[in-house]
């Protein structure tokens, strides 16, 4: 579901988080990887360039941090979402220009999990295309699968800095 005025403190509120959690700057060796997957609430800022350098493994481990979830609800509401904000900050946020960083922060807790997705593009206008997108009229473009996506997910997708920051809450339980 996407909300355009979700702020990012409700979004960490909604699933417990403090500012105490453990803190990671990567998941490459596996004594990270065991504390994110194992503390209550743990804190992963990462900067990328491409997509391939960050979403296989943080895919993995949050598939393993929330196992308890079923798959489909998991991909559905986390996964998917996180991939397209991720792909979408690389191939449109930063037009694929190699000088240009993606930053990926992931904070866990048992509730669920909160990511932010920014780029160093322009942005777009989000407004506009949400109310193109709710009235059924082209609202995109390139395929327009971003918004499609978000509008499925039963998590909160929300927007900052003119498009430039993606952010998702997941929340473990359904109610």
């Amino acid at each position: 579901m996407i909300e355009l005025d979700y702020p990012r403190a409700r979004m960490l509120a909604d699933i417990r988080a403090s500012d105490d959690g453990l803190r990671l700057q990567g998941l490459a060796d596996a004594p990270a990887r065991e504390a994110f997957l194992a503390a209550e609430e743990a804190r992963l800022v990462a900067r990328v360039k491409t997509p391939q350098e960050i979403l296989p493994e943080l895919d993995a481990v949050l598939a393993m941090r929330f196992a308890a979830v079923p798959a489909d609800r998991l991909h559905r509401n986390l996964l998917s979402p996180l991939k397209k904000a991720v792909g979408n900050a690389h191939k449109r946020g930063n037009r694929g220009a190699p000088d240009k960083w993606i930053q990926v922060e992931v904070v866990v807790t048992r509730a669920g999990a909160f990511v932010e997705v920014s780029d160093e593009g322009t942005g777009f206008d989000v407004p506009g295309t949400l109310a193109r997108f709710q009235a059924g009229a082209e609202y995109f473009a390139h395929k327009g699968s971003g918004f499609r996506r978000y509008a499925k997910a039963g998590s909160v997708v929300s927007f900052d800095r003119g498009g430039s920051t993606v952010r998702v809450c997941f929340a473990v339980s359904d109610g």
